[in-house]
């Protein structure tokens, strides 16, 4: 039985960086959005968006150090077992990995799948955060009628939970199935059957009801900067008629 480990790479992934150094190190080679590595009989994957699946190899630091020109900052999420077996296709049980063949493309076919679910991970983390971080602006709207936040605060949140929301988006197609599976669709059935254990779909239909709750926020935000901005050009403008019938008056009297 061998074993699945999978890293995340930091936000200063450099791809083009990675795939020549992989090259010049390493017996590797790039088929569409995966470096293929292949050392001591086992298999590493890396994906352009920045994972990392190794299949059965030992020393996965030593490899990561050496992918990249400054020491790797990645962290170790997931590990599966899998197994060579009799199995027709594929079957998946307590995060073991039955399988039928151990070539590389069919390893690569599960990866794709472990390296979309672990970067569904990475957004479901950042709409949680955000969630957390709001939760007060909907209290404070039921408790109090308005939303206790400055102009500028309000805009600032605005813009964090825009941006998060941009960031998910923006990214979306990752979670779609790859391009690789048009010119090798014989191995679709490996990539489903991994994605449908990890419940992918269910996942991004939860994290799609969340970006309509985010939505929905970014709404009530807006509506009360415009409520405050409608108020003080409310104020201005009964101040200015004040003043000038104060002015009336004062002329009169003279």
């Amino acid at each position: 039985m061998g074993i699945i480990r999978t890293y995340k790479f930091s936000e200063s992934f450099n791809y083009k960086e990675i795939t020549q150094n992989a090259i010049e190190t390493f017996r590797a080679k790039v088929l569409k959005d995966a470096i293929i590595i292949e050392k001591d009989n086992g298999y590493a994957f890396i994906f352009t968006y920045g994972i990392a699946i190794f299949w059965d190899i030992e020393g996965e630091e030593f490899i990561l150090n050496k992918l990249q020109s400054t020491p790797a900052s990645c962290k170790s999420s997931e590990e599966f077992n899998f197994k060579h077996s009799n199995v027709q296709s594929i079957k998946i049980e307590m995060d073991t990995i039955f399988i039928d063949k151990l070539d590389e493309l069919t390893m690569l076919s599960v990866s794709f799948a472990i390296a979309q679910s672990l970067k569904l991970s990475e957004f479901e983390d950042a709409m949680l955060e955000s969630l957390v971080e709001t939760e007060h602006i909907p209290q404070e709207l039921v408790q109090y009628g308005r939303v206790a936040m400055k102009r500028k605060e309000i805009a600032q949140e605005r813009g964090r939970l825009f941006l998060t929301k941009s960031r998910i988006y923006l990214h979306f197609e990752l979670l779609d199935t790859p391009e690789f599976f048009w010119e090798y669709p014989e191995l679709e059935g490996y990539y489903l059957a991994t994605r449908k254990y990890l419940e992918i779909q269910p996942r991004i239909e939860i994290l799609n009801r969340k970006l309509n709750i985010l939505q929905e926020i970014l709404g009530i935000l807006a509506d009360e900067q415009h409520h405050k901005y409608s108020s003080l050009l409310e104020w201005i403008i009964i101040i200015l008629i004040a003043f000038e019938i104060i002015i009336f008056i004062f002329n009169e009297l003279l």
